[in-house]
């Protein structure tokens, strides 16, 4: 699992025509930590063929804390049901923006997860990371 937020943002990313310098993202223990714990949590919260993509931005000063925060805020997205908006939070210090994902294939991620540097455009993330999900599910 430790190499799965930086094997599916390098296919994001390649797919997307970037890479990961110019799209600053961070794949350190504490990163691949917080990403596993949120899959765990989204896998069995999601509904079949529901993903949440999850933006944070660097560095994640608290991880347990920000998990916490963040396994709530993913709950309220999931509860809003189809077409909701993305969620913009501040999350222990950290600004973190979500997007649910619908009409995917039982078989799409439950989450997919970046943190990145301040600066970055976190709209730009979720934007390739759901380009990636809606072409990749229908492989």
């Amino acid at each position: 699992m430790a190499n799965f937020e930086k094997e599916i943002a390098e296919e994001i990313i390649r797919a997307g025509g970037h890479s990961a310098a110019t799209l600053g993202l961070r794949f350190d223990k504490v990163v691949v930590r917080v990403l596993g714990r949120l899959r765990a949590f989204a896998e069995p919260a999601a509904p079949a063929g529901v993903s949440v993509v999850i933006t944070l931005t660097a560095p994640i000063r608290l991880p347990a804390q920000t998990v916490g925060e963040l396994e709530g805020e993913i709950s309220a997205l999931l509860a809003a049901g189809r077409g909701a908006p993305d969620v913009s939070a501040a999350v222990c210090g950290n600004g973190a923006r979500l997007r649910r994902v619908d009409h995917l294939p039982a078989r799409a991620p439950k989450l997919i997860g970046f943190v990145h540097n301040p600066g970055v455009d976190p709209a730009r993330l979720l934007d390739l990371a759901e380009r990636w999900l809606r072409g990749h599910s229908q492989a």
